[in-house]
């Protein structure tokens, strides 16, 4: 199965583009196919960092089974067959971050958790999840302030719950990732005005509502019905306007595509990405100083 052009597999990755992919080092392909040098013996994923073997050396193999059954073993600096050493790294930070939520969490004690240097994590997070450690740290903050004040927690409480310090971290950083006050959101946003829209995502259909103050509701779910009742279960008193909004769907577009590492995490955690990247869209202006 040397790599000849315009084959194609069958998820329709012709051979060419998977060369071309491999010349490039393309995440992206990760998980879509692996590469042997007969060389060697080995086979790799598209971005590996070691050096290129001629094309005329090179095998293409839809599956990591594939090329065992053929004899080659799996790449010491890629990981083919499993999740890399930094894949690993981000993998442990997110589950850390979510586990600590109500604790102050600091550029420093991720990188402890990672094992990787602090400059080092920052760029890798950035890069696989697509947001920084901080901003999603504060996206997945908001989000569980909110589940705390439905669960009828006052809003001091749920401040100090999500590990934001005072009511005035709290306001400087969620003014318009809530999309109302706190006081509002546990009235159930009694006299607001809510837009929504409902999209295509990466993983199911997504709703995504906001009304003159900004965002308040980014949801994941089967269809249309079941995204609609639950923002009004979230929002029982406002009044709802289902309207199309480019800002919406530029908000969308940029979570697109999804790291490969992504895909091997569960469900939840990659719903919790998607929504933590769509909240950061809208609330970016506020994230434009410095910080890690």
């Amino acid at each position: 199965m040397r790599l000849e052009r315009h084959t194609m597999d069958t998820a329709g990755v012709a051979t060419d583009v998977a060369w071309d992919a491999v010349l490039k080092k393309d995440r992206n392909f990760d998980g879509k196919f692996v590469y042997a040098a007969v060389t060697t013996g080995i086979y790799c994923r598209p971005s590996c960092p070691a050096r290129n073997p001629h094309r005329r050396n090179t095998l293409i193999f839809w599956t990591t089974a594939e090329a065992e059954r053929q004899g080659y073993v799996a790449c010491l600096r890629c990981y083919p067959n499993s999740l890399t050493v930094a894949e690993k790294s981000i993998k442990a930070a997110l589950e850390y971050i979510e586990r600590h939520l109500d604790q102050t969490i600091t550029l420093t004690t991720l990188s402890q958790v990672s094992g990787l240097s602090p400059h080092h994590f920052r760029e890798t997070f950035k890069q696989i999840v697509g947001l920084s450690p901080k901003a999603f740290c504060d996206a997945r903050r908001i989000a569980r302030f909110k589940q705390y004040l439905r669960a009828g927690h006052s809003i001091s409480s749920a401040c100090y719950e999500v590990g934001f310090g005072s009511s005035r971290a709290l306001y400087e950083r969620a003014s318009k990732g809530i999309g109302m006050t706190p006081a509002e959101y546990k009235r159930g946003g009694a006299g607001v005005r809510i837009r929504y829209m409902v999209v295509d995502s990466p993983l199911d259909a997504m709703l995504i509502a906001n009304t003159e103050d900004g965002l308040c509701a980014v949801l994941l779910g089967e269809n249309y019905e079941v995204l609609l009742g639950e923002l009004k279960q979230e929002f029982p008193n406002a009044d709802f306007k289902n309207e199309t909004s480019i800002k919406s769907k530029a908000a969308l577009q940029s979570c697109e595509p999804e790291d490969p590492l992504l895909s091997k995490l569960p469900i939840s955690l990659r719903g919790r990405i998607v929504q933590a990247k769509v909240w950061y869209r809208f609330t970016k202006k506020a994230h434009k100083r410095r910080g890690w």
